[in-house]
């Protein structure tokens, strides 16, 4: 009884170590992030370490951690109570959110709540490990050391200030490998029953630490050697190539010199309530100078329109029945307009004036005397375009030479341009029949040819060099700027009048009520992309950037088997394609009519049951994990009953054998010899097998002549050896 209090006693004051670590770990996660809740998120490690402490049943204890995550959820992000008829819907629209967007690979919108889950699921698994790391290994260096390591890199490389969580984090460290290597020394020293003797260690040792801390805090320290490496590293790896110092993200003005670092920034701009994701426009540039982009000169005009009133852009709108609105809640106020695409009109409490300027299409917000107004909500009235396929994939590249003169300006390139720019945009353009082909080439060229995504180390072009055909041929490596202006100019090399657009990415999707999603939009979202012109549809929206997910819809309107598309055939390829038919095989034929656009409907017909059978695989996983110190004993003496007795699977045998006691408690000290470690297995399973099949083994691995040995007899040793540690 004094043994097992004093086990719970110790095992108690080192869960209580652990906690105030994760802590440390914590803070800075939760203040980079600006993560709030701070408290559930220990309250969860908390009530993680006392199941662990208890040991509660395994099973018991993941249905009690999985229902405070759901509670937790529901909580923060659902705007009802967690005891409502509307808990399940909303935790199935969130799964389903997250799933399809995973699936789909555009893992930059999945949800907050889906990201609290997984962070949720990692502490539960590193207090599970910690768990082992303490109760098996008696040895916690590692994680001591990796907290450490943590938080002093994010107190060199990050805003948080690690100083006094370093001392925390080094102190209880020591304290906890201190108890735990006390904890060893007396179970080698077979006297675990002396809780006084161990206590008479422990004491002092927790009295050295303390005082040894306290003297080092309070001594006059010097200054540090390297006292910031982030410079330094720049300098090393940018060679006059990357900027020293980064810009901060977010819509700038001014974009005649692109490229360098940019530093994040999460202040929040503007939060938009609406049923639809959207691309969020300001304005567009059309002159490259080769380092970035400006306006050009000439006589536009500017559209004035007042609130309730359509306003009129280049772009298409969808049709009046689809007519939806988007409320715009600003929280750092703009003097323009944030578009979106299909824009009708827009709605704000004031009555302000919306000035267009035709040159860069950017909407400003004026007063009736003129001068700037700032907009703090305002509702804007949309209906999204839908892009036919069928007529998109009829524009000719020959409808481009009849375009007018008003398209020269987005045809603009400067005269120094490399020309080995305008050779890749021929190489990939010239196969494509239709000016759509071809745009979705360049588009999709990004992602097939090494192109990354990087907004840290990011070139800077030199005097004499050229800002897209660095980026094409010698890095490879930027941000939204890069691929954006690359697309434009290789369009523009390849005839396709094409601009470049300035304004925020959909930004973070929140939760959902009664059909709308809130997403908040911060400096982080600022992006760019680009619209090019498709003869006969008009203006389109394109996203080259690796990582973004654009925001077009397209009707796919094609049918392959029509008559109408028989008779556009030209002869020699219809009959081309009759052949390929009457040669291909009827297999072949019968194989062409599955569609996976039919699987897809049929997978989500049956939506809740493969969600029912995801999370039993989870369950039934997890259960053979926490359970595999019986099944795979099991399976292994049901393997051995069936192979032959003799030296080589005995030898076999005895190394499974270890590892079961290994991974019951029983491992094998560093030095202890094999009689040694066979004594000590039998007077912990009250046994004396362990010493014969020992014995044997020497005699297998040292002994020169070999005696003769009842195989049948040590093979029922080691199958009633196995079945004492399962029970």
């Amino acid at each position: 009884m004094k043994k097992s209090l004093g086990n719970f006693i110790e095992l108690a004051i080192a869960y209580v170590i652990i906690f105030l670590i994760l802590r440390e770990w914590l803070i800075p996660v939760m203040e980079l992030t600006n993560t709030g809740l701070f408290h559930l998120f220990l309250v969860f490690i908390g009530l993680s370490l006392v199941l662990s402490l208890f040991q509660v049943h395994p099973l018991l204890s993941g249905l009690v951690k999985f229902g405070y995550i759901t509670w937790f959820i529901v909580f923060v992000y659902s705007e009802n109570p967690f005891l409502s008829g509307q808990t399940l819907p909303f935790l199935m629209n969130e799964w389903k959110w997250n799933m399809t967007t995973i699936l789909s690979g555009d893992f930059g919108q999945v949800t907050d709540a889906f990201r609290t889950v997984l962070f949720l699921v990692l502490i539960w698994m590193l207090i599970y490990l910690i768990h082992h790391w303490i109760t098996v290994r008696k040895n916690i260096f590692y994680f001591f050391a990796l907290t450490v390591f943590f938080i002093a890199t994010l107190d060199t490389f990050s805003d948080y200030d690690g100083k006094v969580a370093i001392v925390k984090v080094t102190v209880l460290g020591l304290i906890m490998t201190g108890l735990l290597f006390v904890k060893r020394l007396w179970l080698q020293a077979d006297a675990p029953s002396n809780v006084i003797g161990k206590w008479k260690l422990v004491i002092p040792m927790i009295v050295s630490v303390m005082l040894v801390s306290v003297v080092a805090f309070f001594l006059p320290k010097t200054g540090p050697t390297w006292a910031d490496p982030v410079p330094f590293i720049q300098g090393v790896a940018g060679q006059g190539d990357f900027g020293t110092g980064k810009k901060t993200v977010g819509y700038s003005e001014d974009d005649s010199q692109l490229g360098g670092p940019f530093q994040g920034d999460n202040t929040l701009i503007f939060t938009a309530t609406s049923r639809d994701r959207h691309y969020w426009r300001i304005d567009t540039k059309d002159t490259y100078t080769t380092k970035g982009w400006i306006l050009s000169e000439g006589n536009f005009g500017k559209n004035i329109y007042q609130i309730d009133t359509p306003i009129l852009t280049s772009l298409q709108a969808g049709s009046p029945e689809n007519e939806r609105q988007i409320q715009l809640d600003i929280a750092a106020p703009m003097p323009f307009l944030l578009q979106t695409y299909g824009m009708l009109s827009v709605s704000a409490q004031d009555s302000p004036l919306f000035i267009q300027d035709e040159r860069n299409e950017k909407i400003a917000i004026e007063q009736q005397n003129g001068e700037s107004k700032l907009l703090s909500n305002y509702t804007i009235s949309y209906s999204e375009p839908v892009y036919s396929m069928e007529q998109l994939q009829m524009s000719d590249p020959s409808m481009l030479e009849t375009l007018d003169s008003s398209f020269n300006r987005f045809l603009q390139l400067p005269n120094n341009l490399p020309q080995r720019v305008g050779d890749l945009a021929k190489d990939i353009t010239q196969d494509k029949t239709s000016i759509y082909d071809q745009i979705k080439a360049v588009e999709t060229y990004f992602s097939t040819h090494g192109f990354r995504y990087d907004k840290t180390a990011v070139a800077i072009p030199a005097e004499d060099q050229d800002y897209v055909d660095q980026f094409l041929f010698d890095t490879k490596g930027g941000y939204c700027d890069n691929f954006s202006t690359s697309m434009v100019v290789l369009l523009r090399s390849a005839g396709i009048p094409a601009r470049w657009v300035k304004g925020f990415a959909p930004g973070n999707p929140g939760p959902m009520s009664d059909g709308l999603r809130e997403y908040q939009i911060t400096n982080d979202n600022a992006h760019s992309w680009v619209e090019a012109y498709v003869p006969g549809t008009g203006w389109m929206e394109f996203e080259p950037t690796i990582g973004f997910s654009g925001n077009v819809n397209i009707d796919y309107d094609i049918e392959q088997d029509t008559p109408q598309q028989e008779q556009v055939l030209q002869p020699e390829k219809k009959q081309e394609q009759q052949k390929k038919e009457e040669q291909a095989p009827k297999k072949e034929t019968s194989s062409s009519t599955f569609s996976l656009d039919a699987v897809w409907k049929w997978v989500k017909k049956l939506t809740y049951v493969w969600i029912a059978l995801v999370i039993l695989m989870i369950i039934a996983a997890i259960t053979l994990f926490l359970q595999r110190k019986t099944w795979i004993p099991k399976m292994q003496v049901r393997a051995y009953r069936k192979k032959e007795a003799d030296w080589t699977n005995f030898d076999a045998s005895y190394h499974v054998l270890t590892k079961q006691l290994s991974r019951i408690g029983l491992r094998r000290k560093d030095g202890e010899t094999l009689r040694a470690f066979a004594d000590r297995v039998d007077a912990s399973l009250e046994t004396e097998e362990m010493q014969k099949l020992t014995a044997v083994y020497e005699q297998h691995i040292y002994g020169k002549d070999k005696q003769q040995v009842d195989f049948v007899k040590l093979k029922e040793s080691w199958e009633y050896l196995i079945n004492r540690t399962i029970s």
